[in-house]
């Protein structure tokens, strides 16, 4: 058998395993930080606009989305979001990705994940993460490399989708 260079990886529910999306906990979380709210709106209402400017961009419907060879980046996407309900926060886009996310959706380790990687690298096989993530790159390698040290690819950092890497 034929060792091979390097196995790449899925991030959710492969690499980690993610509890359940709650958007108002991410949007709650990232609101707090609001140092204007003019319509005074709440996490659930702000982000009920998300899902509809979501569903009308076809980010997340399958269909669309296995068309898409470019991800829509999440900053792109808040920096509207905010700004268009009179949302004035006191963070970087960075920052907005990595609160949202912690508390949207965190996540751990997937079952007998971390002995395959140790494996992995104790044979010098290279590991690397494709996602449809469109968290900024930072944010994820950020969440990867405190789970799992040393990967060494992130697709959300070059730009494509996963299914055309």
């Amino acid at each position: 058998m034929t060792k091979p260079k390097m196995i790449l990886f899925d991030y959710g529910q492969t690499l980690v395993a993610e509890e359940r999306f709650d958007g108002i906990k991410g949007t709650a979380a990232v609101i707090s930080h609001a140092v204007e709210n003019k319509y005074n709106l709440t996490a659930a209402e702000v982000q009920k606009e998300a899902e509809a400017i979501n569903k009308e961009l076809k980010r997340f419907d399958p269909i669309m989305r296995a068309k898409n060879t470019v991800e829509i980046p999440n900053h792109m996407f808040t920096k509207y979001l905010y700004e268009s309900q009179g949302i004035k926060l006191d963070l970087s886009a960075e920052e907005i990705d990595r609160i949202f996310w912690d508390a949207a959706s965190p996540g751990k380790p997937s079952d007998g994940i971390q002995e395959f990687l140790d494996y992995l690298w104790e044979n010098d096989i290279r590991t690397a993460v494709l996602s449809n993530i469109t968290y900024a790159g930072s944010v994820v390698e950020e969440r990867i490399n405190r789970l799992f040290p040393d990967n060494v690819l992130f697709s959300c950092n070059v730009s494509v989708a996963k299914n055309n890497a």
